[in-house]
């Protein structure tokens, strides 16, 4: 049970990061359209990256996790 816990922790940790991500893409995508200056355009990027990475990463511990639970309980 503690597995599929910790599956269903990272499965809601990983949607709400693809969530942000879109996001913080949109956030960037309007930037670059607009006339923005650079430093807000490299800032939006940088956090882009960031929540695209932590986004990878939950769904590397949500796989993971969902492996294991699978050779605990079958």
């Amino acid at each position: 049970m503690f597995w599929t816990l910790m599956w269903f922790i990272a499965n809601i940790l990983f949607v709400t990061s693809v969530v942000v991500y879109l996001f913080m893409h949109r956030a960037y995508k309007e930037a670059v359209l607009q006339p923005a200056d650079r430093e807000l355009i490299a800032k939006r990027n940088g956090r882009r990256l960031l929540f695209g990475i932590i986004g990878i990463a939950m769904f590397m511990a949500m796989v993971i996790c969902f492996l294991i639970n699978m050779r605990m309980n079958g």
